[in-house]
Formats: structure tokens, C-alpha cells, sequence
């Protein structure tokens, strides 16, 4: 989770496909003349909500870098329940596991509302890590992220209850905005399945925390953090 995001609407005229190059944070370093030889490669697509980008077990030849919208990584577990993983969102790129290892996906890729994608073929991809060292280190340095993160996760499931994963959670979603107003960036039941959590026990522990004076439940996913300090003690 933790997606950057971007300025709503897209940038008009010619230079517009630079434009939104240019606020990608993978190509954040580089200087105009760079961003426009990436902008000329790159290619943008518009994908409908609930469509399925890849699937476990296929060959994604192609980095994608969202512009708009999110999308859900998720694996299906050996009892075939959905595990997610994370959510992406403006800003973010996916597709790079195939890219690194050579290896089939390990895990789906899902848009959870209409999404903007711009599509980099990996051929393409290897060019560019090589002529521009800025965007090899900062993959990596997301990559990186990303792998504590998963490892933090994995931490979470394993260790702590219900409580625990749901305070620590918000506490993300809270130092990532820096309000106290935070928003789900995705369904509760997509929540739930990324703390390792029914629906229904997600829905309990929130009403739990709001009655405790915790929280206060808003509509359209968003959540009033009333006692910051309390939820980190948790």
C-alpha cells in the first residue's frame, strides 16, 4: 500500500505524455530530454474496472506504471481463499517480477476502478536501467520497500490478533497521510484479506474501537482516528 498520488485530471497538449512521465516517482531523477525519450517509448492504456492484468502462472512481459486508478496484487492460497498483498495506486508500477527473474507470475494483478495505465516492454525496460542508472536504484529502493513490507505483513499474521493487525494498520494509513482523517484505499473485505481477517471480524473490531471512542466510522471508507496515541498502544 502506500501509493503516491498524483494531480487528478491529465496534463493537455502535445508534451502531455511527458508530463505525466515526469511525476512518476521510478522516473523522478531524470532531466527533460530523458523524460521525453521515455515518454516516445512508453505506451498508454485505459483499462475498465475489475479487469485482470495477469494471472498467476503467465509471463508479463511488460512493466505497467499507473497513472490513474488502483489495482489489487493478490495470490490465491492452497485452501482457495484470496490473499492480498497490496494496493497499488498513481504513481506505482507492477509486472517487474517476471522482468527480474524471468520466472511465470506468482500472484494476479487486478484494477479495482477504471485505471491509466503507460506499458514499458521489459526489451525496453533493460535499455533504460542501463542508460539511466536513477531509475535502476530507484526500483530497487521500492523493491526494497516493498520486501519489508511483505516481511512485516508475513510478521503481522503470524504474531499478533485481531487488535494488533487492525491498530497497526490504521497507524500506516495515519503516518503515510499525516491526518487523522484516513480513507481505505480499498474494500473492507479486501482489507480484511490482506490482515488476515474475515469480514466479519474486520466490521467487529472497527464498531469495537468506535464504542471504545477509539475512531469514528464515516462513510464512503473513511475513518476519523480519535485517539491516535491510544491505537499505537494497542
Amino acid at each position: 500500500m502506500g501509493a503516491m498520488d498524483l494531480p487528478h485530471g491529465h496534463p493537455q497538449g502535445d508534451d502531455a505524455l511527458e508530463q505525466l512521465v515526469a511525476r512518476v516517482p521510478l522516473f523522478s531523477a531524470l532531466v527533460p530530454d530523458e523524460l521525453t525519450a521515455v515518454a516516445q517509448r512508453v505506451r498508454p492504456r485505459k483499462h475498465p474496472r475489475q479487469e485482470q492484468l495477469y494471472g498467476a502462472g503467465e509471463k508479463n512481459s511488460k512493466l505497467m506504471i499507473i497513472h490513474a486508478g488502483r489495482v489489487k496484487i493478490y495470490r490465491i492460497t492452497e485452501s482457495g481463499h484470496e490473499q492480498v498483498i497490496r494496493i497499488l495506486g498513481p504513481g506505482d508500477f507492477l509486472g517487474e517480477s517476471t522482468f527480474i527473474s524471468g520466472a511465470t507470475s506468482d500472484h494476479f494483478a487486478l484494477t479495482l476502478e477504471a485505471s491509466d495505465i503507460c506499458e514499458l516492454h521489459h526489451d525496453e525496460l533493460h535499455d533504460y536501467l542501463l542508460a539511466y542508472p536513477s531509475v535502476a536504484v530507484k526500483m530497487v529502493e521500492t523493491l526494497s520497500a516493498r520486501l519489508a513490507g511483505t516481511e512485516h505483513q508475513l510478521s503481522m499474521l503470524a504474531g499478533e490478533d485481531a487488535e494488533h493487525r487492525l491498530a497497526a494498520y490504521l497507524m500506516a494509513l495515519h503516518d503515510a497521510s499525516g491526518k487523522a482523517l484516513v480513507k481505505l484505499p480499498t474494500t473492507k473485505k479486501d482489507v480484511a484479506s490482506f490482515l488476515g481477517l474475515t469480514p466479519e471480524t474486520l466490521s467487529r473490531k472497527l464498531t469495537q474501537f468506535e464504542e471504545i471512542g477509539w475512531l469514528r466510522l464515516g462513510s464512503r471508507r473513511q475513518i476519523e482516528l480519535l485517539d491516535v496515541e491510544a491505537l499505537r498502544l494497542i
